[in-house]
């Protein structure tokens, strides 16, 4: 008897982790449960290293290396597989399933091959790589160094190439979950790295773990696979039409991320121009910074292509409006108040999540600059997530390259402005990236809506501007009890007291947000409200549903 009841128990959550998603809301909730667990483990692999290796030039190194595999990844993965590959496959889906598999493969094949070109090239000339990227500013031992972590951390990137071609695929069939899943293990393997390699191989240990996370990452999917019946097939055919069109829709988001990803390498370049330590403080902030991001934005962003695919064609362009109306609203409902809470508390949050014994005070202030001007750009960087998805799902690739493409000319020039010319710190950097990301969403939102036939201002608008007001008399409710409570009540130099005022200042914050925001009626508030009370996603899918139709309906 208890055999059978734990067979079906298991048969029961088995069936669960591979059931599809199959509204925008249901989606983005699980992808923002687990993307918030996914940046929490990031917090914490980041406050182990500050642990090990504090402001070191080991760590300045790691992240330097980690530039060019990421870079190849995004290529690959961001650039093609979760934005191009999705909306083509979609139209595939449609005619021929058998043969959609096959254009799959295909795609996967060449994107395989590419990166085997490319990360081998960067593989054999891994020291002259990092001896360019670093500005020179590394010894050759460091050099030697960061050539080896490179070399490491580009074995990885062929694993999660495939592992995410296999999360492209499965969340074109509404399959969130597992996929979501798979950046969780792969920071736990990370963690795992840190905290059992490290004693034994030094900095090498964080980079075993990155191995060890990316076959994590490919094997959590591999269960759902089954689901879709997918057969891999060993096929290489330029000719496929589907094919065509990819290769078509791919070189202008390749040419985005490449200058996406070669910005981040540049600011990584000119942080090292002001110290070893400030790629770090940069490091640090920015991963802060996209702390609401990755939980939020991408979240929403991710979930909303699929749906917006399908609706994109001309018959269909009100509807296609409206998911994307919802979905922008729903985000800035909740990226706003972040940003606040970021700019306010940056302080004592950088205290608690880096604030290890050696991570100094002055390196908690550096980071803190930066932070600051990063949170600024926030709602504008999730926008712009939003916008470009929008852009994807009418098969237009070469509009949000263009954009990119001069702003990342003005973001290089104002960077070098300030660096070099003003002689300003690290902190310009975030500076100048948040100019030219609000550059890139007015740019994009003017075109979209002329593409699109317009928007109706007053929808657009008005939801914005009761949330804006709400989360300025937030950062107000914010601010005061922090600084009363930090010279009256609490002694900040202690961990325990400084979470307690960091409680005490974001509870009073968060709670006049929602209480002004419910006031004023915005109808973000009733959905965030239904969400919370049916967040039970195993038996609740189809009423989460019914909430996002509901806000369809609306607009």
């Amino acid at each position: 008897m208890f055999k059978n009841n734990l067979l079906k128990s298991i048969r029961s959550n088995v069936s669960f982790l591979a059931r599809t998603q199959s509204s925008i809301l249901s989606a983005a909730g699980i992808l923002a449960i687990t993307s918030g667990i996914t940046a929490v483990l990031g917090l914490i692999k980041s406050r182990l290293l500050t642990g090990y290796f504090g402001i070191s030039p080991e760590l300045s190194i790691f992240f330097t290396a980690d530039r060019i595999p990421n870079l190849l990844y995004s290529v690959f993965v961001v650039g093609a597989l979760s934005t191009v590959f999705i909306p083509v496959y979609a139209e595939a889906i449609k005619n021929n399933e058998n043969k959609a598999k096959e254009v799959a493969s295909i795609i996967l094949n060449v994107g395989l091959l590419f990166f085997l070109v490319l990360g081998g090239l960067a593989f054999v000339f891994a020291n002259q790589i990092i001896q360019v990227i670093s500005l020179r500013q590394f010894t050759s031992e460091e050099v030697f160094l960061g050539a080896n972590l490179m070399r490491l951390m580009l074995g990885a990137q062929i694993i999660l190439i495939i592992s995410s071609f296999l999360t492209s695929l499965l969340q074109t069939y509404n399959y969130f979950l597992l996929p979501s899943l798979a950046p969780v293990l792969y920071n736990l393997g990370m963690i795992f790295g840190i905290v059992t390699l490290t004693s034994r191989f030094g900095i090498y240990g964080p980079t075993y773990g990155v191995l060890i996370g990316a076959g994590a990452h490919l094997l959590i999917q591999l269960p759902a696979i089954g689901r879709i019946n997918y057969s891999y097939s060993p096929k290489i055919n330029l000719h496929n039409s589907y094919v065509k069109k990819m290769l078509i829709l791919v070189p202008p988001r390749i040419l985005s991320i490449l200058i996406a990803g070669g910005m981040a390498t540049i600011h990584n370049s000119l942080a090292l121009l002001v110290s070893k330590p400030s790629v770090v403080y940069l490091k640090f902030a920015d991963q802060l910074q996209t702390f609401p991001i990755s939980l939020f934005a991408v979240s929403i962003a991710v979930a909303a292509l699929p749906t917006l695919s399908r609706k994109a064609s001309p018959l269909n362009r009100d509807k296609f409006k409206q998911v994307l109306i919802t979905s922008l609203h729903q985000m800035l409902f909740l990226v706003i108040p972040c940003s606040v809470i970021l700019l306010i508390l940056r302080v004592p949050l950088i205290r608690i999540v880096y604030g290890a014994a050696r991570f100094p005070w002055e390196s908690t202030v550096k980071t803190s600059y930066a932070l600051a001007f990063f949170s600024l750009s926030i709602p504008i960087q999730s926008i712009v997530l939003l916008l470009n998805r929008g852009f994807y799902a009418l098969k237009d690739t070469k509009t949000p390259v263009k954009i990119s493409t001069a702003t990342a000319l003005i973001n290089l020039i104002l960077c070098l402005f300030f660096i070099n010319i003003l002689g300003w710190g690290v902190w310009s950097i975030a500076l100048a990236f948040s100019i030219t990301s609000a550059l890139d969403m007015i740019s994009m939102l003017f075109l979209l809506s002329k593409n699109l036939g317009g928007f109706d201002l007053d929808s657009l608008l008005k939801p914005f501007i009761k949330i804006s007001y709400a989360a300025i008399m937030m950062g107000i409710s914010l601010y005061l009890p922090l600084k009363l409570l930090d010279h009256y009540v609490f002694d900040t130099t202690r961990t325990i007291q400084l979470l307690g005022v960091t409680g005490v200042a974001g509870t009073f914050g968060i709670t006049t947000y929602l209480v002004l925001t419910k006031l004023m009626k915005v109808e973000e508030i009733q959905l965030f409200y239904s969400l919370v009370r049916k967040l039970n996603i195993r038996n609740n899918l189809k009423e989460t549903e019914s909430i996002q139709r509901v806000a369809e309906v609306r607009n």
